[in-house]
């Protein structure tokens, strides 16, 4: 800017910033999201190529405008091929710049935005997984005070157990396994008090020490097992939790009537497949197998 007269170098300036920022903010604005996110790839570039061209023009026809500002010992010269192509690298630069900008800036918003919708989708699909069996389990539990205190006193300490698990736990993105099982026996404890002909088995073999889940892991998948099972005739429900070669697999098998019909395991199971789609996108598997007498289902974790 030093070839302009002293009075006019800050009016210079502005207009140079203003004519550099014409690539960027059309890029950002314009290009990017009607052309480029929508792969219009070869308009992009064309309309780019006419962008640069209109611009290097435009210093062409102007040139004259800005004579009388300069030193009077001073004078434009033609424009030589190396001005052209440093011209033109320029305009290059600032439109890939601008696009690298814009891009990550799209990518960072849009990994915010889905990282808040997944906690937010996480903490309403565990809000759909507590427990239904609450105010029954109070009604067992009024008539036990009059008949069986200490079975009273156990269904208690059970169900405190169950609704601290619920109210502390829930929040924590991944529990000892553990905790998750002994919530899961409590559970089957308490629904055995409502169906005296359950017949339940849960073996769990192998150390399940240092081992961690998300919790409400296991419970949607006994919960469709007593909710879905066969009570007009032997009612059962088989749980299997054990770990081999790093895989930590639950196996969930329960009786069926005929009146149940196919119910692929209710909105539970749909609930649990969505959590562990978030939760362990490439580390999971999951095989149901259902037949006129029973419901199986099966996960393995990758731990």
């Amino acid at each position: 800017m030093k070839e302009y007269q002293p009075a006019w170098q800050p009016l210079m300036r502005a207009i140079a910033l203003l004519f550099l920022l014409v690539v960027p903010y059309t890029n950002i604005y314009y290009f990017i999201p009607s052309l480029l996110l929508k792969a219009r790839y070869k308009a992009y570039i064309v309309s780019s190529c006419i962008l640069f061209t209109w611009l290097f023009l435009l210093t062409i026809w102007t040139r004259s405008w800005f004579v009388p500002l300069m030193k009077s010992e001073i004078t434009f010269i033609s424009y030589t091929v190396k001005d052209v192509l440093v011209f033109y690298i320029l305009m290059v630069f600032l439109l890939a710049a601008s696009t690298a900008v814009s891009l990550l800036g799209q990518w960072l918003e849009n990994h915010y935005y889905r990282a808040a919708y997944l906690k937010t989708e996480l903490e309403n699909l565990k809000k759909q997984l507590s427990p239904h069996f609450l105010f029954n389990t109070l009604n067992n539990l009024d008539v036990l005070i009059y008949t069986d205190q200490h079975q009273a006193s156990e269904v208690v300490h059970r169900l405190s157990g169950l609704l601290r698990y619920q109210l502390y736990l829930t929040s924590n993105k991944m529990i000892p396994l553990q905790q998750e099982i002994t919530m899961v026996q409590d559970f089957l404890f308490l629904e055995k008090l409502r169906h005296d002909k359950l017949d339940i088995t849960f073996e769990v073999e192998g150390s399940m020490e240092n081992i961690e889940v998300p919790p409400l892991l296991l419970l949607p998948f006994v919960e469709n097992a007593v909710k879905h099972n066969d009570y007009e005739r032997q009612p059962t429900i088989r749980l299997q939790l054990f770990m081999e070669a790093r895989r930590l697999i639950f196996r969930c098998v329960n009786a069926v009537g005929a009146a149940q019909g196919s119910y692929k395991g209710g909105s539970g199971l749909k609930n649990i497949c969505r959590r562990l789609e978030i939760l362990y996108p490439s580390n999971h598997a999951i095989s149901i197998s259902e037949s006129s007498t029973q419901f199986s289902v099966e996960i393995t974790l990758h731990i």
